[in-house]
């Protein structure tokens, strides 16, 4: 035990990069049976998105893919915290089919959960721009990289429908193992972080007008729960906390979350890999943190990079005694749920 009182985690979710070098050896893929069986389900799913939302597991069953999705499961609440699954076919033209089938698959993995003030189950990931953001615009509408952090829900997931040429490298880290090398090199770092930081709220738009602008209350980044440690950062978010208010970071803060960011962005700690055309990766929000690189994307609007993005809770998993169920429905909004929203989406072909 350090001076400060706090433990190294023992835990399968506490690897770093030399754990899983090869993405061929840790990823997931899908068989002939297990796709033909996936594909029939999209095609069950009722006529109009919006009935999808009350839909159960019970209602669109995946009998041959329910195990491995029943192992990814597993391997994200009680394993290393990520997960890949690869061999997903999508058809290149038939967008719709493309929806239905990561509707399925995150019907039979958990709750899917809002991911904005819109109520939206389910978002497009396309850059709009390039270049300076507002605090109040998010990073997957940019080509910019995007910093390490965590989503909401307790999994988020990303379908790669279309691959940029150039960059757009996704990396892994470890949680648990920034904790334990804190700990091991500047715990009075630490302890800041089990403190907490507060969080910015962006403003976005909702049937009743704006969001308004928050700071949240203080949300640790550590916090350990019947000996099992739970993890949570946003890195960018933490900072507009203090500057949108106009007020400085307290030192203490800003030296933690730099020597936080600087132990994540260490070659030994992350792991590095380009998703393609029918991945599906899953990384679970209080184990493992995601970013991106920059990336250039295809002229062609109907070649351009696009992701689908989808969060949900794992039913029975174990933030259900941490959070309200309130905190459980995602992002905080009223307005109803729905699909995606697709006013700024790309046309999916010419």
């Amino acid at each position: 035990m350090s001076q400060s009182g706090l433990v190294a985690i023992e835990s399968a979710a506490g690897w770093v990069a030399a754990d899983y070098v090869d993405v061929d050896d840790w990823s997931e893929t899908l068989g002939d049976a297990e796709r033909e069986e996936l594909e029939r389900a999209a095609r069950q799913l009722p006529p109009a998105a919006q009935d999808w939302v009350t839909l159960k597991p019970a209602d669109v069953p995946l009998p041959r893919l329910g195990a491995r999705l029943g192992r990814v499961t597993d391997d994200l609440e009680r394993g290393r915290g990520f997960a890949l699954l690869r061999g997903i076919d999508l058809p290149p033209d038939d967008f719709d089919t493309v929806r239905r089938m990561k509707w399925v698959l995150a019907l039979n993995l958990g709750d899917v959960i809002a991911q904005n003030a819109k109520g939206e189950m389910m978002g497009s990931v396309q850059a709009e721009f390039s270049g300076e953001r507002t605090a109040d615009t998010r990073g997957y509408v940019s080509s910019d990289e995007l910093r390490f952090h965590c989503d909401g829900g307790d999994v988020a997931t990303l379908l790669c429908v279309r691959q940029a040429p150039i960059g757009g490298t996704n990396s892994l880290v470890s949680s648990v193992a920034i904790h334990n090398v804190m700990l091991r090199e500047c715990p009075e770092h630490l302890s800041v972080l089990y403190r907490g930081m507060p969080l910015y709220m962006r403003k976005e738009s909702t049937s009743s007008g704006k969001l308004d602008s928050a700071r949240l209350p203080r949300i640790p980044l550590f916090r350990v729960d019947a000996g099992q440690l739970s993890c949570f950062s946003n890195l960018r978010l933490m900072e507009l906390a203090y500057e949108t208010a106009g007020i400085p970071m307290p030192d203490d803060e800003r030296a933690a979350l730099d020597a936080f960011e600087e132990i994540a962005e260490r070659k030994a700690m992350k792991i590095e890999f380009k998703l393609r055309p029918g991945d599906m990766l899953l990384t679970h929000n209080l184990a493992v943190m995601h970013k991106r690189s920059a990336f250039e994307d295809d002229p062609d609007v109907a070649k351009a990079r696009l992701m689908l993005r989808l969060w949900y809770n794992v039913r029975g998993g174990r933030t259900e005694r941490l959070q309200t169920p309130q905190q459980r429905r995602g992002y905080f909004t009223k307005a109803p749920l729905i699909i995606q929203d697709d006013s700024r989406r790309k046309p999916a072909s010419p």
